[in-house]
C-alpha cells in the first residue's frame, strides 16, 4: 500500500472519529426544566449564511454578519427577515470575529490577521488589511472592544507566546500603535469546580467561538461552539454566571452581539440544521 493511501485512510479515520465525537456531546441528556435561558425570536437564514461566522449590531432592527470562507459583510434585515445588502471586502479566507470599533468594522481571519472597513455603503470596499503577530495555531475565533482604540481577541487554540494551557487568554490589540500585547489582558481560568456548579456540564473544555461586552454592565459574554455554552466574567476574568445551551437549538454557536440596550443575539451555523439567528434572553 503506498503512502498516498495510507494518508486517506488515515485521514478518513479522524474524520470518522470526530464527527463521531461531535455527535456524542450533541446527545446530551439536556433537561428542558433546567435552562437558564428564553429564546425569545429565531429567524431562519439563507443559504449565503450557511457558516455564518459573526455578527454585530448595526441599529435599526439590523445585524451585519459574516461567514467563514468569503469576504463579504450581509446586512440581515430583521424586520423583513432578509438579506438586503452585502459589502464585498476581499476574496477567499477564513473570516471569525467582527465588532464595530469608532463606527469601523474590523474583522479577523483564524489567524489574526485584520481588516477594516470604513462604511457598508457601497457593493464593494477596499479594505486596511493589518497584519498582527497571531498565527493559525492560536485559532482566532472571537473579536470584541473593551476600550477605545482597542481590540480584544479570544484565542481558541494556544495561547499566544505562553506555553501555558491551564487558561484561554484574552489579548489586546493597540489600533494606533499597531502592537499586540503578548501578555493577556485577561486570563479565563475555570476550574471544575467552576463547571460542577451547573450539574450536568457537557465538556469541561472550553473553545471560545464568539466574544462580546454587555453594553451596561461591561462584562464579556464568551459564546462556547464545540460544547455549547455562554459563560459570563467580569474584566478580571472571575466567573460570574454560565449558561449551557441545547444541542438541539444551538448546534453550533458561532457568533454574539447586543443591541445598546442589551438585548443579546446568537448565530448559528447550519450543520445539523438551518443556520439561524436567536434571540436570547437569560432568566438567571
Amino acid at each position: 500500500m503506498n503512502k498516498w493511501a495510507i494518508g486517506i485512510i488515515f485521514t478518513v479515520i479522524l474524520l470518522a472519529l470526530a464527527i463521531y465525537g461531535l455527535y456524542e456531546m450533541k446527545d446530551v441528556d439536556f433537561d428542558d426544566f433546567e435552562k437558564t435561558y428564553e429564546i425569545v425570536n429565531k429567524w431562519t437564514l439563507p443559504n449565503e449564511l450557511e457558516e455564518i461566522s459573526a455578527i454585530a449590531w448595526l441599529g435599526n432592527n439590523k445585524i451585519a454578519c459574516v461567514q467563514d470562507e468569503d469576504g463579504i459583510i450581509y446586512t440581515y434585515d430583521l424586520n423583513s427577515a432578509k438579506i438586503i445588502a452585502q459589502t464585498e471586502f476581499y476574496g477567499e479566507g477564513d473570516y471569525e470575529g467582527m465588532t464595530l470599533l469608532n463606527n469601523e468594522f474590523y474583522i479577523t481571519e483564524s489567524d489574526g490577521q485584520l481588516y477594516r472597513i470604513a462604511t457598508l455603503d457601497s457593493a464593494t470596499y477596499k479594505p486596511e488589511v493589518i497584519e498582527t503577530d497571531f498565527d493559525y495555531t492560536n485559532d482566532i475565533e472571537g473579536l470584541t472592544s473593551l476600550a477605545p482604540g482597542k481590540l480584544l481577541f479570544s484565542v481558541k487554540g494556544k495561547n499566544f507566546a505562553d506555553e501555558e494551557d491551564n487558561y484561554k487568554g484574552l489579548y489586546e490589540y493597540d489600533i494606533q500603535s499597531r502592537k499586540l500585547d503578548s501578555t493577556p489582558k485577561i486570563k479565563i481560568t475555570l476550574t471544575i469546580e467552576d463547571f460542577e456548579k451547573i450539574s450536568g456540564a457537557p465538556g469541561k473544555e472550553l473553545s471560545p467561538s464568539d466574544i462580546a461586552v454587555h453594553p451596561t454592565t461591561g462584562n464579556l459574554y464568551i459564546l462556547d461552539g464545540e460544547h455549547p455554552k455562554l459563560i459570563i466574567i467580569d474584566t478580571s476574568g472571575k466567573l460570574l454566571k454560565y449558561h449551557l445551551l441545547d444541542p438541539e437549538e444551538f448546534f453550533l454557536p458561532e457568533g454574539i452581539c447586543f443591541t445598546p440596550n442589551g438585548r443579546m443575539f446568537i448565530s448559528n451555523e447550519g450543520k445539523g440544521g438551518d443556520p439561524n439567528i436567536l434571540e436570547v434572553k437569560l432568566l438567571k
